[in-house]
């Protein structure tokens, strides 16, 4: 991952015709009524094979997720 992305995860899967497919997560410690940690799905982008992801989508996956954390409680569906 680029940038300042440190806290997140980066789910990668490769699909049909070389297509890359990527899941940007974060783990939400403090879920109301949940016992354990929950792995929150942020965005889901995707990308055409052996090119990279443009800085615009990692900022804006940033963007985000700065706006879910500022919200308490926060929305889990």
């Amino acid at each position: 991952m680029k940038g300042d992305m440190s806290g997140w995860f980066e789910v990668r899967m490769d699909g049909p015709r070389r297509h890359h497919y990527r899941l940007f997560c974060l783990l939400h410690y403090e879920a109301e009524g949940q016992d354990k940690p929950l792995l929150v799905v942020v965005d889901g982008r995707d990308k055409p094979f052996r090119t990279t992801m443009p800085e615009a989508d990692y900022v804006a996956v940033r963007k985000l997720g700065t706006e879910y954390r500022r919200r308490n409680p926060r929305s889990v569906i």
